[in-house]
């Protein structure tokens, strides 16, 4: 069945990084996607919400890549906040470095996972900054045992104390796995309707709005790189 999909170019660019964080990929036009549906995959988009076409579609590329890749796949959603008397954040090398070291950390605990990292910023002074960790649910059963790894990596990257919590997760709303987070059992009777509870859910790192006040050049995406087919 085809899927009409309502897309608006603009004349402007959209930068994002990979796992080196050093390389930016610049896409040459950046599209407003308005339609439920992206890619065969729910999206949280409608005509006054609209996500970044090719941020969504990178993120479901790193979520089916997950999911081909593990009989079970977890997602979990947290939040970098900083504290508010640093100041304030015109750049990405914070999160950059961050995220970088915590995919490290991950890799010494044997957990295998994909990153996608979103920056936002409207009326406040400071940036902050949605991760969606996608991974390998035969090791991670809850999301606090990763939102504890960053949280310790966040706070040493910024200065503050690990006691301060300036990184906190955020549950679904959509059927959650603990009340923490999105998991798919490929082998379950709910693993087609867990996969598009998790693109939903993952596509409001890619909507338009928030995203007001990033400078100029500044990336508003990340990813964590896959290994090539």
């Amino acid at each position: 069945e085809s899927i009409m999909r309502t897309i608006t170019e603009q004349k402007s660019t959209i930068t994002y990084s990979t796992e080196t964080y050093s390389k930016e990929e610049t896409m040459p036009k950046r599209h407003h996607h308005t339609e439920s549906r992206l890619n065969n995959l729910s999206v949280n988009a409608d005509p006054e919400h609209p996500v970044y076409r090719e941020a969504a579609t990178e993120i479901q590329k790193r979520l089916r890549y997950m999911v081909d890749k593990h009989s079970q796949v977890f997602v979990g959603h947290l939040e970098f906040r900083f504290p508010p008397e640093m100041e304030t954040q015109s750049d990405n090398r914070h999160i950059s470095n961050a995220i970088r070291k915590c995919r490290m950390k991950l890799k010494r605990e044997g957990i295998d996972a994909q990153l996608v990292w979103a920056r936002e910023q409207r009326n406040s002074n400071q940036p902050h900054y949605h991760c969606y960790p996608i991974c390998d649910g035969n090791k991670v059963q809850h999301v606090q045992r990763v939102a504890g790894f960053f949280n310790e990596i966040w706070s040493r990257e910024i200065g503050a104390s690990p006691e301060s919590n300036y990184v906190r997760y955020c549950p679904p709303q959509e059927r959650a796995d603990n009340n923490t987070g999105i998991r798919i059992r490929r082998h379950g009777s709910d693993a087609e309707e867990q996969l598009h509870n998790a693109s939903h859910w993952m596509s409001y790192a890619a909507k338009v709005n928030e995203k007001e006040k990033t400078p100029e050049g500044c990336r508003m995406f990340g990813f964590t790189q896959m290994p090539k087919a």
